[in-house]
């Protein structure tokens, strides 16, 4: 009988070893977004889980001031790791795990052109899972995360960011705020629904701290709807309030057609208007369940605070500061 060399073997042998060491390298290799913690699958889309329900708030959190609102595109530290984290990530940075082809990491125009918004819109809509974990760290005051992603969270947030005066007019952006009705469905665990429902009251009064994304009244809810379900209207015409500018919902079909988003900002507040619409026994895809429906308005829009500080008179910020006068550093648009 014919017997291979003994080379053969070892060859063979060595193979079988790299084979090994190769499966065991990927399973130990580091997740590019270890700094996000694990998300709950789901057998429906992960846009619209459970996860987006969270107890309500009234307060913007240390960590959302820190991350979001106290970030600069022009003048930020360098990203360094933690912990603590410090510093931001670079805009590149923050979108190579989700976009690694260099033509997505190419932004055109100046913030708040059109060619620049439908650029940010088709990037954040796209399943990358971008969106997701933007919002998660924000539900989650991840602060290291947040500094990862801040210049991104920036950039959507300019989007729907209106000087009120322009607000169609010929100087002003190639979009609108979005007034009108529109649908959001959350999907809560089956045995916790109830429980949730019941934090949205009459009358009370709420912010939901990430960005919110609703669909249009015309075609309903399907395929996001949940069984935790929310009609809101917003009647804010940011052309007529006080300030001079405003973080205003969006339609973004003015960017990309044929969508049915529309897109509030982070700290939008509600107010829930009506808690007593009967619970619905539905059944869709061979599942039965009950669906909560709570109706909601928007009570209050949420301001930069960049121009907050700009409004406070120059004696009063000498007061808040202990006697140092700072000037409020504005964003260039």
């Amino acid at each position: 009988m014919a017997t291979r060399p003994r080379s053969s073997f070892r060859q063979t042998n060595c193979q079988r070893w790299l084979a090994i060491a190769c499966l065991c390298a990927v399973c130990v290799w580091p997740s590019s977004r270890a700094w996000v913690s694990p998300w709950r699958s789901g057998t429906r889309s992960p846009r619209v889980m459970c996860l987006a329900v969270q107890p309500l708030v009234n307060e913007m959190s240390e960590v959302f001031q820190r991350c979001v609102e106290e970030y600069s595109n022009e003048n930020s530290e360098e990203f360094q790791e933690g912990p603590p984290a410090t510093g931001f990530r670079n805009l590149t940075e923050c979108i190579r795990p989700y976009h690694p082809n260099p033509e997505w990491q190419l932004f055109p125009g100046e913030v708040g052109s059109f060619e620049r918004d439908q650029k940010i819109c088709s990037m954040y809509t796209l399943a990358t899972g971008l969106f997701r974990d933007i919002n998660k760290c924000i539900r989650d005051d991840n602060e290291d995360g947040l500094r990862r992603l801040a210049p991104m969270v920036w950039e959507i947030r300019e989007v729907l960011r209106f000087e009120t005066a322009k607000i169609c007019k010929p100087d002003g952006r190639k979009c609108k705020p979005f007034m009108g009705k529109c649908l959001r469905g959350l999907e809560v665990p089956e045995d916790e629904v109830e429980e949730w429902a019941s934090l949205y009251k009459e009358g009370t009064e709420f912010t939901w701290p990430a960005f919110t994304s609703c669909q249009l009244e015309d075609g309903g809810l399907w395929p996001f709807d949940g069984n935790l379900n929310f009609e809101i209207e917003c009647n804010i015409d940011p052309s007529k309030l006080s300030v001079p500018e405003v973080f205003a919902p969006v339609s973004i079909k003015r960017f990309i057609g044929g969508s049915n988003e529309v897109l509030f900002p982070p700290q939008t507040k509600f107010r829930v208007k009506e808690d007593a619409k009967d619970v619905q026994r539905v059944t869709e895809n061979d599942e039965t369940r009950d669906v909560h429906t709570r109706v909601l308005e928007v009570v209050e829009l949420p301001v930069p605070q960049d121009v907050q500080r700009a409004a406070v008179s120059p004696t009063d910020r000498v007061q808040r500061k202990g006697g140092k006068r700072r000037a409020p550093s504005r964003k260039k648009r």
